[in-house]
């Protein structure tokens, strides 16, 4: 007899379980991971945690680890003197996101989006080429200086963007945004060749600081995992 209650006992929890997941399943995901696809592909591997806290509203908290896109490092370096895919480093981005109220039968989602951002960025001792002009005579040359720099990044963006529903799983993000940034700059330079594989190496111990604003763009696109 008391095989038989444990039994039924047994029953009535795996049925209340069951009816329990399944009004869990009709409720909306609370949580998502999502992978800055963008990001990915030029020199950041970056992952956010998005919280809902209502229908309507939502906190998104990203962090990345920024690497060194050979390619594009090699690439860049025809277009212009800017060491920017050279860098290492890593980012945090916090965003609040605003919905718009949905379309009944729409897989689409818009949202607007203020948020904060700040990056760390420093790269390698390493010579650094830059094309020179002798004031005198005319003649071009190339100067070589071994140097190490660390930028610090603070910005305020606000962004505008579009979700794309697949199912209550798996979500397409598309955005783009404006915003400021502050940039805080330490540049030191080491060594010197004023003619690269040429003149003699010089010890410079060169150190300069800068700090300024800028406005700045952004734009990617993401995909979303919701649970």
């Amino acid at each position: 007899m008391s095989a038989l209650k444990s039994l039924i006992l047994f029953l009535i929890l795996m049925i209340s379980s069951g009816i329990s997941l399944a009004q869990d399943e009709k409720k909306d995901p609370k949580n998502g991971i999502s992978f800055d696809l963008t990001q990915m592909a030029t020199n950041e591997l970056n992952m956010s945690y998005t919280r809902y806290v209502s229908e309507r509203k939502s906190l998104e908290f990203a962090a990345g680890l920024i690497y060194v896109n050979e390619i594009l490092e090699e690439l860049s370096k025809d277009w212009s003197t800017t060491r920017y895919f050279s860098e290492h480093g890593f980012s945090a981005r916090i965003a609040y996101k605003m919905y718009k109220k949905p379309v009944d039968d729409s897989k689409w989602r818009d949202y607007i989006a203020p948020a904060i951002m700040y990056k760390y960025l420093y790269y390698n001792n390493q010579w650094l080429e830059n094309e020179k002009t002798d004031s005198r005579t005319g003649t071009k040359f190339i100067e070589c200086i071994y140097q190490h720099r660390f930028r610090s990044k603070y910005g305020l963006e606000f962004l505008w963007g579009k979700e794309y529903h697949f199912n209550r799983t798996f979500v397409l993000e598309m955005f783009y945004g404006i915003g400021l940034r502050g940039t805080s700059v330490l540049r030191a330079d080491i060594l010197k060749q004023d003619i690269c594989d040429s003149t003699e190496i010089r010890r410079l111990d060169f150190e300069d600081t800068r700090f300024y604003v800028r406005p700045a763009l952004r734009a990617g696109v993401k995909m979303r995992i919701a649970f």
